[in-house]
């Protein structure tokens, strides 16, 4: 060991506590400071941590092609099983279990952040614990800017790759864990090296670095915590305030515990980070501020069912894809965060007006129903009462263009149909513009009641209106099950619905968690439960039916039938969303597909319902 004074810089060589008198203070002092200023420990982290910087890059480029091209087109083999997801009932309240395409990634990831952490480990003397911990900060230093790139709603990754903030946040989620456990193994691995010598209360006692890491540690631990869907779901709007909070505490203390350790370069990350938020931050103004430079208005309609319709009158927004969705408060209802909804309507239909329905919860969508609700004066029945709307987005989606498939099954419960309607709309408008490839649509809807049918009961009869007027060569049938009301068939004539009633497919038991379905064969049904769809009606028509429906049946039936590739696409609770990913994979695994029996594959698309 060297003995130079308390004053010295970094030190260099093989530190070994053999020639420590641990008795007297002083060499006590000197060794702990040696410990800590190991010229090539900061060094080596530092290298580490551009290891994974300079790697990351062309990672995250990839992020989406990996997981969406080369699982989804390159080979069915590795496309089926990343479409699975398996989500158990007792943990779902707590834990959201990804689908195992996303898995694939974040195991990589997790691989990855590993090796560099143990990798060429073999630091001789007594800096070997030290070497860990401190090659750990490192590279939980640089998991910061990616944290902060994969967040907000106009985020780097999203536009350098072209993904959804959606589709994104799962991986924000688990980098802040990657984040938590590499902080974890800096804390405890210097804390053992110390404890190895019983020097951890000297250090504690005489320097304040670890006090500021403790709280920054904290912070970390905190946020990844309260991402737990019970955390989330209890009250939105309190989540992202406190989110943000937090997150600003936590760069703070980080700051303050980088500056005060002993490789303060290592804020450099922390200056990365301040960029990239306040790049994507000025981004997002911009986009918000255009948006509402010619402020939007609202219109409200109450809908059975306990469901608001938005008409949303923009002269800045005229153009968004099917699918996309955007975040939409109203002044006059008070202060609240903005809420998130997809758009029902293109801009081609509904007058060039942004169409919504939002389910009543608490809060925003409590407000907005109880609003709409409200008795109007009957002279202005005519001309509803406009709000002003305050918008940001729209955010597209991530789905592909579904007229280029031969087949498709659009799949939604509840409000999820505002997504599927629009991918409607969309086939109804491209109809009109040429011949397409696409052949056959299979729509379908699962609603607890039937009252519920009348939010976009006009819509869907306007398409088919449309399409018959078209002479196109698209079959569209359209299925709509009603899962609560087990006597409204029984009770209401044909007239009354204004649609043929078929017999029922399945019934269905539930219990209080709509995510748990349990399907038993109907005791007298004119179809079993796999029976292939019946041949396609010359004029489509609306169908209702009771239950759930048995989509092993009309998957396969649709693989069975088309002349190309088929799309699934779905919307709605998890539940639902997990039935069908399990639901196409079980399908495509027993009929082959792309394996060898000359059937068509199966495209996949989930979308979050907003």
């Amino acid at each position: 060991m060297q003995m130079e004074g308390m004053e010295g810089g970094t030190y260099y060589g093989v530190l070994h506590a053999s020639d420590v008198d641990f008795a007297n203070i002083t060499q006590v002092k000197t060794f702990l400071h040696e410990l800590k200023h190991l010229q090539y420990l900061p060094i080596l982290g530092a290298r580490y941590a551009e290891y994974f910087c300079i790697t990351k890059n062309p990672y995250l480029a990839n992020l989406y092609s990996y997981s969406s091209t080369f699982l989804a087109t390159t080979t069915a083999l590795a496309r089926e099983p990343s479409y699975l997801q398996w989500t158990p009932r007792r943990l779902s309240a707590w834990v959201k279990i990804p689908p195992f395409g996303p898995i694939y990634i974040i195991l990589a990831y997790f691989a990855f952040i590993i090796a560099l952490e143990f990798i060429n480990n073999n630091v001789p003397g007594a800096g070997h614990w030290q070497f860990l911990g401190d090659r750990a900060g490192w590279l939980a230093a640089a998991q910061v800017p990616l944290l902060v790139a994969l967040a907000g709603k106009r985020n780097l990754i999203g536009m350098l790759c072209g993904i959804p903030y959606v589709r994104l946040n799962i991986y924000h989620r688990w980098v802040s864990r990657g984040l938590l456990l590499l902080s974890t193994f800096h804390f405890a691995f210097q804390n053992h090296g110390w404890d190895l010598y019983n020097i951890s209360k000297l250090e504690w006692d005489t320097d304040d670095c670890p006090i500021k890491g403790i709280a920054a540690y904290a912070f970390i631990l905190w946020m990844n915590l309260t991402t737990l869907a019970p955390f989330r779901h209890m009250s939105y709007e309190f989540f992202v305030v406190q989110h943000l909070i937090t997150f600003f505490g936590f760069i703070i203390a980080l700051s303050y515990h980088l500056d005060t350790g002993t490789a303060p370069a290592s804020q450099r990350y922390i200056y990365v980070t301040a960029g990239i938020y306040i790049a994507a931050l000025v981004l997002r103004f911009i986009f918000y501020t255009y948006a509402n430079s010619r402020p939007p208005h609202a219109t409200l309609e109450a809908l059975e069912g306990g469901a608001t319709k938005m008409r949303v009158t923009s002269r800045q927004i005229r153009n968004w894809q099917p699918g996309s969705h955007i975040l939409v408060s109203l002044p006059r209802l008070g202060l609240q965060l903005s809420h998130p909804a997809t758009i029902l309507s293109i801009p081609s239909s509904h007058d060039g007006e942004l169409v919504l329905i939002l389910k009543a919860h608490q809060g925003f969508t409590k407000k907005l129903i109880t609003t709409a609700r409200k008795p109007s004066d009957p002279e202005s029945a005519a001309n509803p009462r406009s709000y002003l709307a305050l918008i940001d987005g729209p955010y597209n989606s991530s789905a592909p263009d579904f007229t280029s498939f031969d087949s498709v099954l659009l799949i939604a419960g509840g409000t999820g149909v505002t997504f599927t309607l629009s991918q409607l709309l969309h086939v109804a408008h491209r109809s009109t513009h040429g011949t397409l490839p696409l052949r056959q649509v299979l729509f379908i809807w699962v609603i607890k009641e039937r009252r519920q049918a009348s939010w976009v009961l006009a819509e869907l009869q306007a398409v088919l209106q449309k399409l018959q007027n078209t002479n196109t060569n698209i079959q569209i049938r359209i299925k709509i099950f009603i899962t609560r009301d087990p006597d409204w068939l029984s009770d209401s004539t044909d007239d009354e619905k204004g649609t043929p009633v078929p017999s029922l497919s399945s019934n269905i038991i539930e219990n209080d968690d709509e995510d748990e379905i349990k399907e038993i064969p109907s005791p007298s049904t004119d179809l079993p439960q796999n029976h292939p769809i019946p041949e396609l009606e010359p004029t489509p028509m609306i169908s209702f039916q009771q239950g759930r429906p048995s989509l092993d049946g009309y998957i396969e039936d649709a693989v069975l039938q088309a002349g190309g590739e088929i799309a699934v696409a779905v919307c709605g609770p998890i539940g639902l969303t997990v039935s069908v990913r399990q639901t196409v994979v079980r399908v495509s695994d027993g009929l082959g597909v792309c394996k060898g029996s000359g059937l068509p594959g199966v495209f996949l698309h989930v979308e979050n319902s907003c």
